[in-house]
């Protein structure tokens, strides 16, 4: 186990107006993303992370549960109060500064659409985005796992597809330094223009070329080639006969390297 966050030590190493600069610390909690949303309802203000050593009730996408043991990761969820015109921008915002800083470690980390992030054919962050919209304002809550000094292959159910920044480089990776990195590049990434940010994403893409498996809800899940990344994040795929079409909402899962 690491030794206790420095929340003293992640404070100077910020560069930010806003992101990070509220930090709520939670030894252990149910859920970073619960705590936000208690927080955002009495007012907490923009950019303010939730950051817990350890998750009792972490949440991935579709209900599933994540798993979040102490000491070794990064658990935590922001409050992000935006405008309408600032809602889908953030949606990409979000996993692009988590790519960056995790690329920073020397780990090759790519986004696995929409916004999973792996190094090589594995895991190492996964992140849920809940929001709560109004006729004139949006309430995002980016929640986000990164596997940092953990070793995930320790876990039977994950052995074979989760990795961490500390198995992917050899070397201990600083927590502090990976937030305070993360909170500087998310709001970067928030200040940026739509077609600026839109180029990163998919300069940090996995899947691009790749043939790919897409579930969407309600409908059964069929084989795609992955063609491009749209400005506003949706996945633009072609079929086996050549038609074109694109996802706004779906699981992706990838063939493996060499499969095709």
């Amino acid at each position: 186990m690491d030794a206790a966050f420095d929340r003293d030590r992640f404070s100077t190493l910020l560069q930010t107006r806003d992101i990070g600069r509220e930090l709520v610390y939670r030894q252990s909690t149910g859920s970073t993303m619960d705590d936000a949303r208690v927080l955002a309802e009495q007012g907490a203000a923009h950019g303010t992370a939730v950051f817990a050593e350890e998750q009792l009730a972490g949440r991935g996408r579709r209900g599933r549960s994540f798993e979040s043991p102490a000491g070794e990761n990064i658990y935590v969820t922001f409050i992000l109060r935006l405008a309408m015109e600032d809602l889908r921008k953030a949606t990409i915002a979000v996993p692009v500064a988590v790519c960056q800083p995790c690329r920073e470690t020397g780990a090759d980390a790519r986004i696995k659409w929409p916004n999973d992030i792996w190094v090589g054919e594995r895991k190492t962050c996964g992140m849920l985005i809940d929001s709560e919209v109004t006729s004139a304002s949006a309430l995002l809550f980016p929640g986000i796992g990164i596997n940092v000094n953990g070793d995930p292959t320790q876990i039977p159910e994950l052995a074979a597809i989760a990795t961490s920044l500390r198995r992917e480089t050899g070397a201990h990776v600083d927590r502090e330094q990976l937030l305070a990195s993360l909170c500087n590049h998310l709001e970067a990434a928030l200040d940026m223009e739509p077609a600026e940010l839109a180029s990163i994403y998919r300069e940090l893409n996995l899947i691009a070329g790749r043939t790919i498996t897409v579930d969407e809800s309600g409908r059964p899940p069929f084989e795609a080639k992955a063609v491009d990344l749209a400005d506003d994040g949706s996945l633009v795929i072609e079929l086996p006969g050549g038609e074109r079409r694109t996802v706004t909402a779906a699981d992706v899962s990838i063939r493996p390297s060499g499969g095709g």
